[in-house]
């Protein structure tokens, strides 16, 4: 006479703990996953936008001309709508922020997919480099702020006179970034 062999398998209270484990798990995970993927967009979006106003600055130099950095109008003019078109980076020898000749652009970047940019130029709707690199009077600083206006993922990007990018940082620890005059950066 044969032994039964015993059946392999979990038993119903097995099955049940592992579920509620799992859940419990995935209850953590996922939100965590959410923010990770949300600062990642920030930083691929902000670096995108670094890399842009780099390429400006030494394009500039190496061309020894006028480059500016904007988003274009239907007329291929300057315009402040930074959160709805392309931004583009063209050599602009008459520094006259038009673009006269399709063969003067270096770059067309769609960098609002998931947020809006602002820039803060004094009242000029553009970034400009001279020959030598120099922003001069169009320096300024650039906001993102996600779709969702969560000012915690916010962003600026800070050009000074030289022509450099720099990022805003937390200087007080609170979570939220701080201008150069120390004022929280927020989303509207």
């Amino acid at each position: 006479m044969e032994s039964a062999k015993p059946m392999a398998g979990f038993t119903l209270v097995e099955l049940l703990v592992v579920i509620a484990l799992v859940s419990v798990i995935a209850s953590y995970a996922i939100p965590s996953m959410e923010s990770l993927l949300k600062n990642s967009r920030r930083h691929s979006v902000v670096s995108d936008m670094v890399r842009l106003i780099n390429l400006a600055r030494n394009t500039a130099i190496m061309d020894q001309q006028t480059v500016t950095v904007c988003p274009l109008d239907n007329a291929n003019k300057c315009t402040d709508s930074w959160d709805s078109i392309p931004i583009t980076v063209f050599r602009d020898p008459n520094a006259d922020r038009v673009l006269a000749d399709e063969a003067d652009i270096v770059r067309i970047s769609n960098l609002t997919d998931g947020g809006d940019w602002d820039a803060n130029t004094a009242s000029r709707p553009y970034f400009r480099f001279f020959a030598s690199g120099m922003a001069d009077y169009a320096i300024g600083n650039m906001v993102w702020c996600p779709d969702d206006q969560d000012s915690h993922l916010a962003a600026q990007i800070v050009v000074n006179m030289g022509g450099r990018p720099r990022l805003s940082e937390d200087e007080d620890g609170d979570g939220m970034l701080e201008d150069a005059n120390g004022n929280t950066v927020t989303c509207s």
